[in-house]
Protein backbone atom coordinates (compact mmCIF):
# COMPACT_ATOMS: atom_id res chain seq x y z
CA UNK A 1 0.00 0.00 0.00
CA UNK A 2 2.88 2.41 0.76
CA UNK A 3 5.08 1.55 -2.21
CA UNK A 4 6.22 4.43 -4.42
CA UNK A 5 4.67 7.12 -2.23
CA UNK A 6 7.49 9.61 -1.81
CA UNK A 7 6.01 11.58 1.08
CA UNK A 8 5.49 8.57 3.36
CA UNK A 9 8.92 6.93 3.04
CA UNK A 10 10.83 7.17 6.36
CA UNK A 11 8.28 9.68 7.68
CA UNK A 12 7.62 10.19 11.38
CA UNK A 13 4.67 12.46 10.59
CA UNK A 14 2.87 13.66 7.46
CA UNK A 15 0.48 16.59 7.21
CA UNK A 16 -0.99 18.81 4.51
CA UNK A 17 -1.09 22.58 4.04
CA UNK A 18 -2.78 24.65 1.33
CA UNK A 19 0.11 24.15 -1.13
CA UNK A 20 2.19 21.27 0.23
CA UNK A 21 2.19 17.79 1.69
CA UNK A 22 4.86 17.88 4.38
CA UNK A 23 6.90 14.90 5.55
CA UNK A 24 8.56 15.25 8.94
CA UNK A 25 11.40 12.98 9.97
CA UNK A 26 11.99 13.53 13.68
CA UNK A 27 15.31 12.88 15.41
CA UNK A 28 16.34 13.40 19.02
CA UNK A 29 19.85 14.69 19.62
CA UNK A 30 21.08 13.75 23.10
CA UNK A 31 23.98 15.59 24.70
CA UNK A 32 25.80 14.97 27.93
CA UNK A 33 26.64 18.66 28.53
CA UNK A 34 24.18 20.58 26.36
CA UNK A 35 20.39 20.38 26.31
CA UNK A 36 18.78 17.59 24.31
CA UNK A 37 16.93 18.79 21.20
CA UNK A 38 14.29 17.50 18.81
CA UNK A 39 15.18 18.10 15.15
CA UNK A 40 12.68 17.83 12.31
CA UNK A 41 13.90 17.26 8.76
CA UNK A 42 10.99 18.58 6.70
CA UNK A 43 10.36 17.82 3.05
CA UNK A 44 7.70 19.95 1.35
CA UNK A 45 6.10 18.19 -1.62
CA UNK A 46 4.08 20.41 -3.96
CA UNK A 47 0.48 19.25 -3.94
CA UNK A 48 -0.64 17.55 -7.13
CA UNK A 49 -3.81 15.62 -7.96
CA UNK A 50 -1.88 12.35 -7.77
CA UNK A 51 -0.32 13.15 -4.37
CA UNK A 52 -3.62 14.39 -2.98
CA UNK A 53 -5.28 11.15 -4.09
CA UNK A 54 -2.56 9.12 -2.33
CA UNK A 55 -2.78 11.30 0.79
CA UNK A 56 -6.59 10.99 0.92
CA UNK A 57 -6.37 7.20 0.57
CA UNK A 58 -3.65 6.83 3.22
CA UNK A 59 -5.40 9.01 5.80
CA UNK A 60 -9.04 8.30 4.94
CA UNK A 61 -9.86 7.16 8.48
CA UNK A 62 -8.37 10.19 10.27
CA UNK A 63 -10.74 12.69 11.86
CA UNK A 64 -8.37 15.59 11.09
CA UNK A 65 -7.86 14.85 7.38
CA UNK A 66 -4.95 17.29 6.92
CA UNK A 67 -3.02 16.19 9.99
CA UNK A 68 -0.93 18.40 12.24
CA UNK A 69 2.71 19.42 12.54
CA UNK A 70 4.74 17.94 15.39
CA UNK A 71 6.68 20.61 17.26
CA UNK A 72 10.46 20.51 17.30
CA UNK A 73 13.37 22.54 18.67
CA UNK A 74 14.89 22.97 15.21
CA UNK A 75 14.11 22.07 11.63
CA UNK A 76 15.50 21.93 8.11
CA UNK A 77 13.50 22.28 4.89
CA UNK A 78 13.72 20.77 1.46
CA UNK A 79 11.26 21.37 -1.39
CA UNK A 80 10.21 18.81 -4.02
CA UNK A 81 8.06 19.65 -7.03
Amino acid sequence: MFENIDFIENATNVYRTKNYIVKQTINIESHTQLDNIIISQDTYYTRTKARDKQFNKLFADKLNKNGKRLHSSSNTRKYVK
